[in-house]
């Protein structure tokens, strides 16, 4: 028994010990007592999956969104946006060409343009109506006696129209002298027309007619011209008064004055 036991002792060889494992076998020989195998199922662990080759893919392009902005509405004010935080704006040295200056007119505009118009005007014809005042009012009219030249400038039987614009006078030579007529129609003030083929006045306006010696005959006229104050001047020249008349209803014809005696 003892035989056996060395020779089954003297067969057995030593086990290498494992690393990190102490053995347990004592130097003097003789058979370790083996360690307790753990029957938990050992993890296998697999192989790590070769890194693929990384793809680079183009981001997919920005879309520009366009802001809708309702409709204004007429005689509404948009408000301005407030500017962008972080924009700096660049120094504005020109003016944009769509800009147009003093053109571009609204409605305080106006009014303070409107304002600063009626000042001034006023001021103006104020100034105006105090130099005015410094000025005499004189009344720059005809004098209403004048000279009407010398007898023998007159033809017998003919009517002289020289003084009827700038005086309304038509002077008229006879066989025996002189007489001078208004040439204001007695209806309304018109200026007659005197017609050298028929020998009479007519009135434009409405038709009146007086003879030679200023009497009517047709017409609405109601009654004869006016004669004026004729008389010789101190140089022998014919002076004709328009302030001085002589009316045929009132019997003045036969008066000193209405007719000028010349032969």
């Amino acid at each position: 028994m003892a035989d056996e036991k060395s020779v089954n002792l003297g067969s057995e060889r030593p086990r290498p010990a494992l690393p990190g494992i102490k053995s347990s076998v004592p130097a003097g020989g003789g058979s370790a007592p083996r360690p307790p195998v753990s029957k938990q199922p050992t993890s296998v662990s697999k192989p790590a999956p070769a890194p693929q080759a990384a793809v680079r893919t183009a981001p997919p392009p920005a879309v520009q969104t366009t802001e809708v902005q309702p409709p204004v509405q007429p005689g509404t004010v948009q408000a301005a946006k407030p500017p962008t935080a972080g924009v700096k704006k660049a120094k504005q040295d020109k003016p944009p060409e769509n800009d147009q200056g003093i053109w571009r007119i609204s409605r305080k505009n106006f009014l303070n343009i409107a304002g600063w118009f009626a000042f001034f005007s006023f001021l103006a014809t104020a100034t105006l109506g105090a130099l005015r005042l410094m000025v005499p009012r004189v009344l720059y009219e005809a004098p209403s006696a004048f000279k009407a030249g010398f007898p023998d400038e007159y033809i017998v039987g003919e009517v002289n129209e020289k003084y009827k614009d700038e005086f309304r006078v038509w002077v008229v030579r006879e066989l025996d002298g002189f007489y001078a007529l208004s040439a204001i129609c007695t209806h309304l003030g018109c200026t007659p027309r005197w017609l050298p083929s028929d020998k009479k006045f007519k009135c434009p306006c409405h038709g009146s007619g007086y003879h030679t010696n200023g009497i009517n005959f047709e017409g609405p006229t109601p009654r004869p011209l006016e004669r004026l104050k004729i008389t010789l001047a101190d140089d022998g020249q014919i002076l004709i008064d328009r302030n001085v008349k002589f009316l045929y209803e009132k019997q003045e014809w036969s008066k000193v004055g209405a007719f000028l005696q010349y032969t």
